[in-house]
């Protein structure tokens, strides 16, 4: 999906994102937000019906720029593996250029109370994942991946390992290059997925 917010809409939205990262959604208020970009709390009612319809537009923006990156690894002439290497790449550049989106984004306990927002949380991990798995499972049609693991878990596996290091990096205050040790782990993460030819087994009586 591609969300057409405005100019304000998406002042509206930024604002909202550095306030969930530094203080929680707990403390995403009306107020705050209007007094983070200078504008009365009823002029942002011109822009969004409530808070709820606020924190589905940061979910949106999530969406879209997910969406953003698949698209260019769809029309990319990328082979296989490394199309996820792109995706992977692009993720971190994206976060070490915003870690407050990134603090937000890999940090879905913000809106598990709510039962809306944790359905579309679900639904965006679900249909992006589905994409990913669809390369996994062509990388394994070609041999650049061992097809004895399925592509669900193979996809558990990049993905997984890539939001706990975001989370440490967060942690850490930013204290190490998350581009790079990123780079590392997908090296390893290639090694052990990677497809080996069986071992030759001598015949009895050769």
């Amino acid at each position: 999906m591609t969300t057409d917010f405005n100019q304000r809409q998406k002042e509206i939205i930024d604002a909202s994102i550095s306030l969930i990262a530094d203080k929680g959604i707990q403390n995403l208020t009306l107020k705050h937000i209007s007094h983070e970009i200078g504008i009365s709390e009823p002029a942002i009612y011109r822009y969004f019906k409530s808070k709820f319809e606020i924190v589905m537009g940061v979910l949106d923006t999530f969406e879209d720029i997910s969406d953003t990156v698949l698209n260019s690894v769809e029309i990319s002439k990328l082979e296989t593996l490394n199309k996820i290497e792109f995706f992977l790449s692009d993720r971190y550049k994206r976060c070490e250029e915003n870690p407050k989106l990134a603090k937000v984004m890999f940090s879905e306990e913000h809106f598990q109370e709510n039962d809306k927002l944790s359905k579309k949380i679900l639904h965006i991990m679900s249909s992006h994942g589905n994409e990913i798995q669809k390369i996994i499972v062509k990388c394994q049609e070609v041999g650049d991946i061992r097809n004895d693991i399925s592509a669900v878990n193979v996809f558990r596996i990049i993905f997984g390992p890539m939001r706990l290091l975001i989370k440490q990096w967060g942690l850490s205050n930013y204290r190490f290059v998350l581009s790079e040790e990123g780079l590392k782990l997908w090296n390893s993460q290639k090694l052990l997925l990677k497809t080996y030819p069986k071992p030759y087994k001598r015949k009895m009586f050769e």
